[in-house]
């Protein structure tokens, strides 16, 4: 098979792998199996499916993954399994090892970059809101209204390798690690970009095609501040006028 030529929609895919994939080509049984939370439906049904199919000319489709309470799709062919290969993905367990295919980082098509950024972004990626407790207003105490991108791996080769493609971007970063309590988990480490400037940055770089990340990036630019642990549902009906999201916190002291 010749090799693939390297455009934004494949790059996106390929980082739909990096962050919710898994690959099996050693044995018999050979497949490419991507699947996330099952409030992502919606983005696996109307982006990831479509993408996969124009990409390779298929005609497969969602699912739903009872024994892991997830959604997302599966597929055996071959066309789907060498192009993976090709670009180096292991086959297996990848969490520890997994890393940014070097084609992808070395490309000089910038859309060919923030492409793979917004497909990792969008499976393993998340925005978070956090409040302030000193020297700030009451709002600022209050409401969860400081912004940020945050990135969890187990592999620091994609945690070096993402710092250097924000660095290519000029999106500034801050990189840690984090032991785990328990001592059967392996490494964290952790990436994040902070601050209204960056994050709209990120938005109109590179943005995301998951909604329901994207509700909350709504929610904030519309009220200024994102309530935690909602549901995606809850999300939808603050968008829509349905609930207030100041009722969430409760009464403020």
């Amino acid at each position: 098979m010749n090799p693939p030529k390297l455009t934004p929609e494949l790059a996106e895919i390929i980082g739909i792998h990096v962050g919710d994939g898994y690959l099996r080509y050693a044995g018999s049984r050979k497949e490419l199996d991507i699947s996330g939370s099952c409030e992502e439906k919606d983005y696996y049904d109307d982006h990831v499916v479509p993408l996969l199919n124009s990409c390779f000319n298929l005609s497969i489709k969602g699912r739903f993954f009872e024994s892991r309470n997830t959604y997302g799709f599966r597929t055996s062919n071959p066309r789907v399994i060498e192009t993976m290969k090709s670009f180096g993905f292991p086959s297996g367990k990848k969490s520890t090892i997994i890393s940014i295919p070097p084609k992808v980082i070395c490309f000089r098509d910038m859309k060919v970059v923030c492409s793979f950024l917004r497909g990792y972004f969008d499976t393993d990626g998340c925005f978070t809101f956090d409040k302030k407790v000193t020297n700030v207003s009451l709002f600022q105490k209050s409401y969860n209204y400081y912004p940020r991108i945050m990135f969890t791996t187990c592999s620091k080769n994609l945690n070096d390798d993402l710092i250097k493609i924000f660095t290519i971007l000029r999106l500034k970063c801050r990189s840690y690690t984090y032991k785990p309590i328990k001592p059967t988990e392996s490494l964290k480490y952790k990436l994040q970009i902070t601050g209204k400037e960056a994050i709209e940055q990120w938005m109109t770089l590179i943005g995301s095609k998951n909604p329901t990340k994207v509700s909350r990036y709504l929610i904030w630019r519309k009220f200024g501040f994102c309530p935690p642990k909602t549901t995606y549902q809850q999300r939808l009906d603050i968008l829509k006028g349905k609930l207030d999201p100041h009722l969430l916190y409760g009464p403020m002291v």
